[in-house]
């Protein structure tokens, strides 16, 4: 119990200003997202044993839609005084290329077929760009009423699968679908945050989340043909052909699942600061570093080897994809990701502080 109150209703220390400040459930938070996402961009590629299936699928449904929210919740201050952070934006955007050009040059190196189209993209670097877009339109967002904004976002997002138009073009399909989130942590304030995370609903969290584990493993069955509604990324046609019309109810349920699961992980996630709260500051190189190992380990066969041998290999390397994670979250990177981002470069060229 004493761990417990710890971990999840830690007194506020008044002895100095950084504690005041630093809101560690938000590092812990995000490194543990961070963790998730390498998990599952590893698990991908090791989806015959059906264990790995199953978690796969379970954290795909909201890991990315609780680091969105994350992005929006943070957003607030991306238009300070009136002002546009564009020299932000810009360094993201510059990342976002540097992240394409990476793909190219291992497809190159290992001889594979070189694709690259600058605002085109399916895999991880989408991710970037729809941030860019979603900064930009921060000055906008300020001056809709919040009920308006959570409901308008959430009915593009369901209505969006049937503009068939929409999809890999400027990541534009998984833009508006995952919208909603970014417009939740963006309305959601600090103090309501603080109050719910002092209710006391961790016991219901758990066990949610192995109901939620239990459904999927159970019905995977004739769950499996609505799984692709998770990524966002493909119209309801593409989806789902003949009953694409309820693609709107699927894509509702999907919204109530992540919506629920990441509460659910975020009344688990510690409050306090713990070993890793550090690491929480560092995503960004992780995401993209993660990407390339496996990209690379991908082509030079190593995913086929694991594949051929006995099944605990799958195990080990999901089991290296978290110290992976922690390996790529240290300090040496940070310096090198804090240049290569190019921070008082895009502060001299936007003009801001």
């Amino acid at each position: 119990m004493n761990l417990v109150k710890q971990w999840y209703h830690p007194q506020i220390s008044i002895s100095g200003n950084y504690e005041k400040k630093r809101n560690y459930f938000l590092d812990n938070l995000k490194f543990v997202l961070i963790t998730f996402v390498v998990i599952c961009h590893f698990a991908l590629k090791l989806t015959y044993v059906k264990e790995i299936k199953y978690i796969l699928y379970l954290i795909y449904i909201f890991h990315m839609p609780c680091f969105i929210f994350i992005n929006g919740f943070f957003a607030k201050r991306m238009n300070t005084g009136g002002k546009l952070r564009v020299n932000r934006i810009f360094s993201v955007f510059w990342m976002y290329l540097l992240f394409k050009v990476g793909n190219v040059l291992l497809e190159y190196l290992f001889h594979q077929q070189v694709k690259l189209s600058l605002f085109k993209d399916v895999s991880a670097p989408w991710y970037l760009l729809a941030l860019c877009l979603w900064y930009l339109s921060v000055p906008c967002l300020e001056r809709i009423k919040t009920e308006y904004l959570i409901l308008g976002s959430f009915l593009v997002g369901l209505f969006a699968g049937y503009i068939k138009s929409l999809g890999e073009i400027f990541s534009l399909s998984r833009v508006f679908v995952f919208f909603p989130f970014f417009i939740i942590g963006f309305c959601l304030t600090e103090d309501r945050l603080e109050k719910f995370l002092d209710k006391r609903l961790r016991l219901p969290a758990l066990l949610f989340i192995v109901v939620v584990f239990s459904c999927l493993a159970l019905f995977w069955k004739r769950l499996s043909p609505f799984i692709s509604i998770i990524y966002g990324s493909s119209p309801y046609s593409k989806s789902f052909g003949d009953i694409a019309k309820y693609g709107f109810l699927i894509r509702g349920i999907w919204y109530l699942f992540a919506v629920v699961l990441s509460v659910a992980l975020m009344l688990l996630v510690p409050r306090c600061k713990m070993f890793f709260s550090s690491l929480g500051e560092r995503t960004l190189q992780v995401y993209m570093m993660h990407i390339w190992i496996r990209n690379a380990l991908s082509y030079a066969g190593f995913f086929a080897i694991v594949k051929a041998g006995p099944a605990y290999y799958a195990l080990l390397v999901f089991v290296g994809s978290i110290a992976l994670t922690f390996l790529l979250a240290n300090r040496w990177l940070k310096k090198l990701f804090d240049f290569l981002m190019a921070p008082r470069l895009f502060d001299k060229l936007m003009k801001q502080d």
